[in-house]
């Protein structure tokens, strides 16, 4: 949860979808009763209609409290949204340490041949989820629509997508060559000797995927730490993109400072932030996947 960093972008989505339909709830929760579909959404900055929220607040309802109303239920909404991501941080620690105790007695118990058995059986089936992940987040960046503004910002976002089909396609050829493994039998010392040099094979493969994975984390990270200064009119662009509850004024206008006033700097920054620390925290679990693997690969090639 700390590296996804919802708990700092979630601020910014309630910023600037507070007025849309899928906050609805929260707005129930947190906003004074009787005003979730009235004075509490009032739109950042008056809307295209109306200089201010004063403005807006006067004429639809003859009051100057909805700016002040609003600001409350936000504030609320958001502290109670980092006390539910800590919390479920903590608990997702705790049952990760859970699985791990488990593991490890399962394979104290059961004996070592049992285990690399299970092991070899189940490398396909191990491997679908960063296989699934890799192309899945490869086409996003790279060929999802509300994608093509954000990387013409950096052309190196398109070398993290590039990065995600290597990776995925590592992932399947080593699932493949894990296939042949599961079902390729030793009988006699030559046919052991092929065994041992597909096992070589297997994990060239993977030490193949950790490198294209471990350079996925390294560019996230580095992009999730310090992201490079975007031009006015590449973050007024992307802020159009990024915005999904319709808080953006002036995206069709030629002129870029009247394009989404609504949106600073610092939002569009927190949110690409955000896209890089999740693009961080799955390499950091593709790696984990990888290891294991290469550490069975390295098992089954002296078992042989």
């Amino acid at each position: 949860i700390g590296l996804f960093d919802y708990y700092r972008v979630m601020e910014v989505w309630i910023r600037h979808f507070w007025g849309d339909a899928s906050m609805a709830y929260l707005r129930g929760l947190f906003c004074e009763e009787g005003t979730e579909n009235d004075e509490c959404v009032v739109p950042i900055m008056g809307g295209e209609e109306y200089k201010n929220e004063k403005a807006w607040c006067l004429a639809k309802y003859n009051s100057t409290r909805c700016e002040y109303i609003r600001n409350e239920a936000q504030y609320e909404c958001t502290v109670a949204s980092y006390i539910f991501f800590t919390s479920n941080g903590v608990w997702a620690l705790i049952l990760v340490f859970l699985i791990w105790v488990t593991l490890s007695v399962l394979q104290a118990i059961i004996s070592m041949p049992i285990v690399q058995r299970s092991k070899e059986s189940n490398i396909p089936l191990w491997l679908t989820l960063p296989i699934v992940g890799c192309f899945g987040l490869g086409y996003i960046l790279l060929y999802a629509p509300r994608s093509m503004t954000v990387k013409q910002s950096s052309q190196d976002l398109y070398w993290i997508g590039l990065c995600y089909f290597v990776s995925g396609g590592a992932f399947a050829l080593a699932a493949v060559v894990g296939c042949f493994l599961k079902f390729y039998s030793v009988l006699n010392r030559r046919e052991k000797k092929f065994k041992q040099g597909i096992v070589v094979f297997f994990n060239a493969t993977i030490i193949l995927t950790i490198f294209a994975v471990a350079t996925i984390f390294t560019t996230s990270l580095i992009y999730a730490l310090n992201i490079v200064d975007i031009s006015l009119d590449s973050y007024q662009s992307i802020a159009c993109m990024l915005d999904f509850g319709g808080s953006c004024t002036g995206c069709d206008s030629d002129k870029v400072h009247k394009m989404c006033p609504e949106w600073s700097e610092d939002d569009v920054k927190t949110v690409l932030k955000t896209i890089m620390k999740q693009s961080a925290t799955v390499a950091a679990i593709f790696l984990v996947y990888a290891f294991i693997t290469l550490r069975y690969g390295f098992l089954l090639f002296r078992h042989v």
